[in-house]
């Protein structure tokens, strides 16, 4: 079998990336891929990583930008965290869909195209990723996005009903102690009264 039907027979839906056929030359691989691109046969989402696109009536169905970013994550074994306006829509802060997906990751930087949506993986300070449970660095990611004189009653209701659904009391000692001053206030009364 030809590594070109080897990439056609990944089912429709599956993200490709150009180093999972180790055992052909990197050369030859991209000129597989880039060929199967011109076909319609495969979609460039970024630079090495390819999607087996669904077909529709209205045309490429691409796939959820969880979806990617998780495949993404895991192939690099990197740690992503949305943030921005994406933190906002994931946590319900908002529910306007943000066109820009942003995302922290301790990985490689790189934008990710999905037809009209545009995923943006920024490399982040550590930092960002000593949390340990995980909700919690989200929402430091929502509230700093909103900042400390924009808050509002509605946004604090939000955080207690976000972290009393969600509780993670094996991680919130810990994880508290990480939030800027203004955060803390708001986050420490919810999590202390969860014990008591």
């Amino acid at each position: 079998m030809t590594l070109k039907e080897r990439i056609i027979r990944n089912k429709e839906g599956k993200i490709i990336f150009d180093d999972f056929y180790v055992e052909f030359n990197d050369t030859y691989v991209r000129n597989v891929l880039s060929e199967l691109v011109k076909e319609g046969k495969l979609v460039r989402l970024a630079r090495g990583v390819y999607y087996r696109p669904i077909h529709t009536r209205l045309g490429i169905l691409y796939p959820q930008v969880e979806e990617v970013v998780a495949a993404i994550a895991k192939r690099d074994h990197a740690r992503i965290l949305p943030t921005g306006n994406t933190a906002l829509h994931q946590l319900g802060f908002t529910s306007q869909v943000p066109m820009n997906y942003e995302f922290l990751t301790n990985g490689s930087a790189r934008e990710i195209s999905l037809g009209k949506r545009v995923i943006h993986l920024k490399r982040a300070v550590p930092s960002n990723f000593s949390f340990r449970g995980k909700l919690m660095p989200m929402l430091h990611q929502a509230m700093r996005t909103i900042g400390k004189d924009s808050i509002t009653k509605n946004d604090v209701a939000h955080i207690t009903h976000l972290l009393l659904a969600h509780p993670e009391p094996k991680t919130w000692k810990h994880d508290v102690k990480l939030l800027p001053a203004w955060e803390r206030n708001i986050v420490q009364p919810i999590t202390r009264n969860y014990h008591e």
